[in-house]
């Protein structure tokens, strides 16, 4: 069950998490300082078998069940953290449409401009881009094209210089405040 479940919903992407018991109400503060409510609802998952003839369940029907409630449980999971993350964006109007089978190097860099990067102690970017498979297949294929475009590859590092200036200044604000 859990193997399937962290096939829709890997654990390198899940975001980190404090037990939330349904019911209770809570909020969190934004780094505007803006506290917004959180919304607390249970999840459930449902797989039955019908038994037939008084006879249980073999080893064979129990795996396919755990599977159908692992899978279950991760598209859950997956389309709860997508809503959340597509409310955010379009909130802050951090919200990039792009049309399919239309990447542009525009759109890349824009891409870039939006999101607050984290970098390595030696300075490397970090961090993970989350998209369908599609978009990461047209992700992929452009990349190998832009790959000797020297201007463009010149306009990244600038962003990613500018970026980790922008992160420096974070984290030693950060630090003054500890």
């Amino acid at each position: 069950m859990f193997a399937v479940k962290n096939k829709i919903f890997p654990l390198e992407i899940h975001p980190p998490v404090l037990q939330i018991v349904e019911g209770k109400t809570t909020d969190f503060q934004r780094e505007d300082r803006t506290v917004k409510p959180l919304h607390i609802s249970r999840h459930q998952v449902r797989v039955q078998h019908h038994i037939e003839e008084q006879k249980g369940m073999t080893i064979e029907t129990f795996l396919e069940k755990a599977k159908e409630a692992g899978e279950g449980i991760g598209k859950q999971m997956w389309e709860m953290l997508t809503g959340a993350v597509s409310e955010a964006a379009r909130e802050t109007g951090n919200e990039l449409k792009i049309k399919k089978g239309n990447l542009t190097q525009e759109n890349v860099l824009q891409m870039l401009e939006t999101l607050q990067q984290n970098f390595d102690e030696h300075g490397n970017p970090i961090g993970q881009l989350v998209c369908g498979s599609e978009f990461s297949e047209e992700l992929r294929n452009r990349e190998k094209e832009w790959r000797e475009d020297k201007q463009f590859l010149a306009r990244i590092e600038a962003v990613i210089t500018r970026k980790r200036a922008e992160y420096n200044e974070r984290e030693a604000r950060r630090r003054l405040v500890d």
